[in-house]
């Protein structure tokens, strides 16, 4: 009595229920038992030789009687993979490409039995529990994965396995593989004794079986290039895009033709700006024509806009170098003035040095000026010389020292103006003054190259996040410009694009603000 319990426990603990209670449906044993006689087939279909009842088989799947007529491509292809011998192995000698595939259908077919041996007497099986059978699953599953293995790594220097039959062997591979993952759960159903996974994973191994079967009765895909356009057809949508971008300029002129009040009253603005910024110029000893700042850009990227051969592309481009054109004067003028400003901070030193001598030989500070104009290089020099031109001119030289300074962007020189300012009208000691200004620009100095040293991590990660994206998508123009032009063509292209400049715009200033140090 004991060992009859012992020995069902162990049947429960290895099959999962009893016998009595069924592990499939009649529906999943029908599946079964047609993809066995399936795979059969299959592999009859690459043997040598073919019996005549197989090239006009009929068989009963799932209540109904089904004929296979064997496939054309069998009679031409199999004779050429039976000869070309494509895997050697060192016990059974050279294998031929046929023979590579009649191994895991062969497998399959095995696999396929071993499973009707689970189903009932009246269906043709032996009424076995799934877990008195895990080492021939095992054995098969090791066998199957060792046959994939040869399929992936066979082939010749014409032909590989993914090209075989006609092109159908790709598509049948990647249906064996599936199935193999299938077989993976077979074991973890035993072992977790849930019959019903047990019976879904294989009656799954044994739908996708009948799949890889069918496939030799369909057309093998491949991949057929798009049809090329003649270089007319190109010649001619390029010079109509040319003519449609004419169109639209006359279109845009015809447009301010016609508000000839409202295009004076926005020519006489710009011209105003332009004279504004002109002077702003000049006064940085700077002579640039501000017309070539503003139309620069949009020429440019009108002229991007017209080699897309893109409407939308165009104008969001030539809106684009608007918008850049109309703020490149102030940016260009900032630019130089902070320049300017910097290239006089590293000679003030050496001006107030020389202003500090003349006085103690004598002199007075106008005279001091003079002599820094004529001893010392631009930018510094000339800075000095219009002060004292325009003091000869009759200029208060207290005024003349004011405009210098809005002028000049230098924080050590507004120190020095008003030193210089407050002596004139209060009187003291300039030249202790001017000796303190040139220990405050050395201690600046040095604290500047340290903060620098400290923050040029973060300025050199604020570049990189403003210039990566923008090189990655230069980069992917250069490969496929056709993709990249249709894609940022569209309206959620150009959603896109946008986004991504407000967002690296974000970074860059998120980055490089924590780079600066407040004192």
């Amino acid at each position: 009595m004991k060992k009859l319990t012992f020995l069902v426990m162990l049947l429960a603990a290895l099959g999962g229920r009893p016998a009595a209670a069924g592990v499939f449906t009649q529906a999943e044993m029908d599946e079964i038992s047609c993809a066995a006689l399936k795979m059969q087939l299959f592999y009859y279909y690459l043997a040598p030789e073919k019996d005549a009842k197989i090239l006009d088989y009929t068989m009963t799947c799932r209540g109904a009687k089904l004929t296979y007529k064997m496939p054309k491509w069998v009679d031409t292809a199999v004779p050429e993979m039976l000869g070309r011998k494509v895997w050697r192995d060192p016990e059974e000698g050279e294998i031929s490409e046929a023979a590579l595939w009649q191994t895991p259908v062969s497998i399959l077919y095995e696999y396929l039995e071993l499973t009707r041996k689970t189903f009932p007497p009246e269906a043709g099986g032996a009424n076995i529990q799934p877990g008195l059978l895990v080492k021939e699953y095992a054995d098969i599953r090791i066998r199957f994965q060792m046959s994939l293995d040869r399929l992936y790594r066979a082939r010749t220097r014409e032909v590989t396995m993914g090209d075989s039959m006609n092109g159908r062997g790709r598509t049948i591979m990647s249906s064996f593989n599936i199935i193999l993952k299938e077989m993976e759960s077979i074991a973890d159903a035993i072992s977790s004794t849930n019959s019903r996974r047990y019976a879904e994973s294989v009656t799954a191994s044994a739908v996708i079986s009948q799949e890889a079967f069918r496939v030799l009765f369909n057309s093998p895909r491949k991949y057929a290039p798009p049809p090329q356009e003649s270089a007319g057809k190109r010649m001619f949508l390029r010079a109509l895009g040319i003519f449609g971008v004419i169109l639209m300029f006359l279109a845009v002129r015809a447009f301010f033709l016609g508000n000839d009040e409202k295009t004076n009253v926005v020519m006489g603005n710009y011209s105003k700006k332009v004279e504004v910024f002109t002077e702003a110029f000049s006064r940085q000893f700077i002579n640039i024509n501000v017309k070539y700042l503003v139309l620069g850009p949009v020429a440019a990227l009108a002229f991007l806009g017209l080699l897309t051969m893109s409407i939308p592309l165009f104008f969001a481009l030539t809106g684009f170098g608007f918008f850049i054109g109309m703020r490149m004067p102030a940016f260009v003028l900032n630019t130089m003035k902070q320049a300017r400003g910097r290239k006089i901070d590293g000679q003030l030193m050496d001006g107030l040095i020389l202003l500090s001598n003349c006085l103690r030989s004598g002199l007075d500070v106008v005279q001091g000026f003079e002599m820094v104009s004529k001893d010392l290089m631009p930018p510094i020099s000339d800075e000095f010389a219009l002060v004292i031109k325009n003091y000869q001119l009759g200029m208060n030289f207290e005024k003349a020292l004011g405009v210098m300074e809005e002028r000049v962007e230098s924080k050590m020189l507004s120190y020095m103006i008003r030193a210089i300012v407050l002596q004139r009208q209060m009187g003291g000691n300039l030249t202790r003054v001017f000796e303190r200004i040139v220990v405050d620009i050395r201690e600046e100095s040095k604290l500047e190259e340290k903060t620098k040293a400290m923050t040029a991590q973060q300025k050199i990660q604020s570049i990189v996040v403003g210039i990566m994206p923008w090189v990655m998508v230069g980069v992917m123009f250069m490969f496929q410009p056709e993709t990249m032009i249709k894609f940022y063509s569209t309206p959620i292209g150009m959603a896109t694009a946008t986004f991504c400049i407000v967002w690296v715009a974000i970074g860059m200033k998120v980055v490089s603000s924590l780079g600066k140090i407040r004192v």
